[in-house]
């Protein structure tokens, strides 16, 4: 069963996801996000009062879908959503970097990072895993391998 790990392994590769959430008529929206692992989910910043945020606030499921060559990652949960609105502003400031940095990000001036997220008033979404899907590519047919496990002498 995949976990987050495998997640993480595939983040290696490329911090681009799919976010998918529920419009209140009950059709999906799709976007592109940067995400990196944080505490127990795969985590994103948004902008403040966006299409996301205000999905994710009155319906809290969503799915996120990283992909990179034949091999993807699917992880289905619940969005744990901070604001301004509902957390410390100084604990906001450090969750917006620490995503932003989980997600691939730098910055050569932490002070501007900081004015701009508060006046976009970004928010941090983490998504905690319910279930964590993935696909592989197949081995041609015909080409079987086995792995050896006999120690070496």
């Amino acid at each position: 069963m995949p976990t987050l790990a495998d997640v993480a392994a595939l983040l290696q590769q490329q911090p681009y996801a799919v976010l998918s959430t529920l419009r209140p008529s009950g059709t999906i929206q799709s976007t592109l996000v940067n995400v990196g692992l944080y505490a127990d989910g795969v985590a994103l910043t948004t902008v403040g009062r966006s299409q996301k945020e205000r999905h994710l606030r009155r319906n809290a499921a969503c799915t996120v879908t990283i992909h990179h060559g034949p091999t993807w990652i699917t992880v289905e949960g619940k969005a744990r959503l901070y604001t301004w609105d509902n957390t410390a502003p100084e604990t906001m400031q450090r969750l917006l970097r620490d995503i932003y940095v989980a997600a691939g990000g730098t910055h050569d001036d932490w002070d501007t990072y900081d004015r701009v997220v508060r006046a976009e008033r970004r928010a941090a979404v983490v998504i905690v895993p319910e279930r964590i899907y993935v696909k592989r590519p197949r081995e041609p047919k015909g080409e079987h391998h086995v792995h050896d496990h006999t120690p070496s002498t």
